[in-house]
C-alpha cells in the first residue's frame, strides 16, 4: 500500500466485502463534467429482487482528520450520489463528532474497530487498486493507447455520476477497450483482461440497479424497457423517444417539405440507433433467471480482477462465464479472449427462490 490512508480504505472495502456487499475504492464523483470529489469506498447490496442498497464510506487516517467538515461533507455526497447510507470512518474519538454524526443518521466506525479488522481480515491477499493501476502504468504506452488509466477512472465514475442506463452504457465503452486491447496486445493481455473483468463487474451493477424498475414486470415489459434503456440510454421508460418523436412533428408541421424532411431524419436516426445491438442485452436479461445473477457475477469478477494470481484464482461460475460472453457480444469482440480465466463447474444458487419467480 502506499500509505496508511490507502490501508485502511482497502481494509473498510474488504469488511463490507466479507458482509455480502459489492465493494469499490476511490471512486471520482463528476457533474456535468467537472470533477467534484472522490468516494473513498463504495457499497452495493442486493438484498432481495426488489431491494437493493446503495452507500458511500468517508475513510480518513489522520492525526487532524476535521471530523465535523468531514461528517457534513459525506452528508452532502450521500445526497448528492442518491445513495441510501453514509458511513464515517475515523481515527478521531471525539464523542461529540459522535453524536453530531448520529444527528444527520451517519453511523461511525471508530478506531478500535479498525485495530480489531486489522487483525481479523487477511492482509495484501488481492491487489489494491494502487497495485492494478501500478500494472498498467508498467505498459509505456498507455497513454498514447488510448489513455488507459482515463478509460478505467471514467467507468468508476460512470458507476456514481450517471443515472441507470446511460450508466451502463458509458461503462460497456471501457469493456469494449479493454476487451479490444486484450484481443490485440499480446504482451499486454493479463492487464488488459484484469481491467476488462473489473468494468463488466461495474456494468453488472449499473444492469442490475436500472433493472429494478422493471423488477415486477413481465418478460414483455422487461424486454422493452432494456431495448428502450440501452439504445437511449435514458431510464427505459421511452422518454428520449418521445421527446425525439416531438422534434420530429415540429419539423414535420412547421417546415417546408416537412414530412418528407421528418421522415428522412427519422429513417437516419433509427438507422444509428439500430446499430447499439440493444437485443443482445435484452434478450437474455430481461429473463429474470438470468438476471437474478447480475450482482453475484459482480463480486465475482471484481474479485478475479484483483486476485494476486489469475491461474490460482477462484473460477468463475457458469452464470458469471455465460454474462461475460453476453458482454462480449454485445460489443463485438471475440468471447475467447477470456477462455483462459478460470472456471468452475459450479452454479450460482445464491439467490432465494423469491428471486427465481418467473415474470
Amino acid at each position: 500500500m502506499s500509505n496508511k490512508g490507502t490501508s485502511m480504505e482497502e481494509l473498510v472495502r474488504n469488511y463490507f466485502s466479507q458482509q455480502g456487499f459489492f465493494a469499490v475504492r476511490s471512486i471520482p464523483y463528476r457533474f456535468d463534467g467537472s470533477d467534484i470529489s472522490d468516494i473513498d469506498v463504495w457499497i452495493y447490496g442486493r438484498q432481495s429482487a426488489s431491494a437493493r442498497i446503495k452507500g458511500i464510506i468517508d475513510v480518513k487516517n489522520k492525526k487532524s482528520p476535521k471530523v465535523f467538515e468531514r461528517i457534513l461533507w459525506t452528508k452532502g455526497m450521500q445526497l448528492a450520489t442518491n445513495c441510501d447510507k453514509a458511513i464515517i470512518v475515523t481515527t478521531d474519538s471525539n464523542p461529540s463528532a459522535v453524536k453530531f454524526a448520529k444527528t444527520l443518521n451517519i453511523p461511525t466506525i471508530s478506531k478500535n474497530f479498525i485495530e480489531k479488522l486489522e487483525h481479523k481480515l487477511p492482509h495484501d491477499s488481492r491487489l489494491s487498486m494502487e497495485e492494478l493501476v501500478a500494472q498498467v502504468r508498467d505498459y509505456s504506452a498507455h497513454k498514447q493507447d488510448g489513455d488507459w488509466i482515463k478509460h478505467l477512472e471514467d467507468a468508476k465514475s460512470s458507476l456514481i455520476s450517471l443515472n441507470s442506463f446511460q450508466s451502463f452504457n458509458r461503462i460497456m465503452m471501457s469493456f469494449q477497450f479493454f476487451a479490444e486491447r486484450a484481443e490485440v496486445r499480446s504482451q499486454q493481455w493479463e492487464i488488459a483482461t484484469r481491467l476488462s473483468v473489473f468494468t463488466a463487474s461495474l456494468a453488472c451493477i449499473a444492469l442490475d440497479a436500472s433493472l429494478e424498475p422493471f423488477v415486477f414486470e413481465g418478460n414483455q415489459l422487461r424486454h422493452k424497457g432494456i431495448m428502450q434503456g440501452v439504445t437511449y440510454g435514458d431510464s427505459g421508460d421511452e422518454a428520449t423517444t418521445d421527446r425525439i418523436n416531438k422534434v420530429l412533428k415540429l419539423i414535420s408541421e412547421n417546415m417546408e417539405n416537412g414530412k418528407s424532411l421528418s421522415l428522412s431524419i427519422e429513417n437516419r436516426i433509427n438507422t444509428k440507433f439500430s446499430e447499439v445491438r440493444a437485443d443482445i442485452i435484452a434478450e437474455y436479461f430481461a429473463r429474470e433467471l438470468h438476471s437474478q445473477h447480475l450482482f453475484s457475477t459482480a463480486r465475482q469478477l471484481e474479485s478475479l480482477a484483483h486476485a494476486r494470481s489469475l491461474n490460482n484464482a477462484a473460477g468463475l461460475s457458469i452464470e458469471a462465464r455465460s454474462i461475460l460472453g453476453v458482454f462480449a457480444d454485445f460489443v463485438g469482440v471475440n468471447r475467447s479472449i477470456f477462455s483462459p480465466l478460470p472456471s468452475s463447474e459450479w452454479r450460482d444458487i445464491s439467490q432465494t427462490s423469491a428471486t427465481n419467480t418467473s415474470r
